[in-house]
């Protein structure tokens, strides 16, 4: 719940002009800020300020480079990006379309990952499609959920008093590890080695992520996030706010530039059902 309208309309108004403001995020204490991070994206509801934030869709479109073990590949065009993230589970697809027309739908659920051709209708169509199983890539796709800015927010929070606020450029800065937790509804899950990776978020000067670092197998990632706003349709509004824009540089290179536009924060029904062909290969 935000702490007033009037604090919400100035939370706006900076969103839409990037945030030019002499403003300065220097607090560190690990509470105040915890509350300021979850607060400023609209994420605390109801009279007891609760994370009730579980869900979202969105769609953008921009460029990509795929990622190899080797290094990136050349960029490419995206003629729309779709993902559905369930924070409560957790998981998440994403679903791609490049400027030549090929479809990618990259699936984590759980302890479990898939590649799916087709979409599946969420678990609700009379038949699976096809599913491959991807289950070496669990550990990067629960990273990129939980790097997210609302799923920053949640497994800072969750790291409770392991994480570590400073000061730095003037911006509080959050440094924690990832664990298994319950922040109020939502729990972080971690698998393998991603469990106790360090992850730091550098906030702006209104307490929400500006850049959420990792380093995980030996390579740096570092989302960036500008032009928040409540990117709902005008009609459907829900003071939540999310990135217009989202960077993502792996070792110092972009391998996504993806531009927002269009957001439902509304808690959408989200699943991620697992197929059974995905179920016995995670059983082997």
């Amino acid at each position: 719940m935000r702490r007033t309208i009037a604090v919400f309309g100035i939370l706006t108004v900076l969103a839409g002009v990037g945030l030019a403001s002499t403003a300065q995020a220097q607090e560190t204490d690990r509470q105040k800020v915890f509350y300021s991070m979850a607060n400023s994206l609209g994420m605390l509801r109801t009279v007891n300020e609760v994370d009730t934030f579980m869900t979202v869709e969105f769609w953008g479109r921009g460029t990509m480079r795929d990622v190899t073990a080797t290094g990136v590949g050349p960029s490419v065009p995206l003629k729309s990006y779709y993902s559905q993230i369930a924070y409560d589970h957790p998981g998440m697809r994403i679903d791609t379309v490049r400027g030549d027309g090929r479809r990618d739908i990259q699936v984590v659920s759980g302890t479990f990952a898939w590649n799916e051709t087709d979409k599946l209708g969420g678990g609700l169509a009379p038949e699976w499609g096809t599913a491959t199983p991807a289950m070496d890539a669990v550990a990067d796709r629960l990273l990129r959920l939980w790097m997210t800015p609302a799923g920053a927010v949640k497994a800072a929070r969750a790291a409770g008093d392991q994480a570590k606020v400073t000061v730095e450029n003037g911006r509080s800065v959050v440094t924690f590890p990832l664990v298994n937790g319950k922040p109020e509804n939502a729990t972080t899950v971690t698998v393998g080695e991603l469990s106790g990776t360090l992850m730091k978020i550098t906030l702006d000067a209104m307490y929400r992520p500006a850049q959420v670092e990792v380093t995980f197998r030996g390579r740096k990632y570092v989302n960036t996030y500008s032009g928040y706003a409540d990117l709902n349709e005008a009609d459907y509004k829900a003071d939540i706010l999310m990135p217009a824009k989202v960077v993502r540089t792996v070792d110092g290179q972009a391998v996504l530039e993806l531009m927002i536009d269009k957001t439902n924060t509304y808690n959408p029904y989200v699943i991620m059902p697992v197929p059974p062909a995905v179920q016995k290969a995670g059983a082997r």
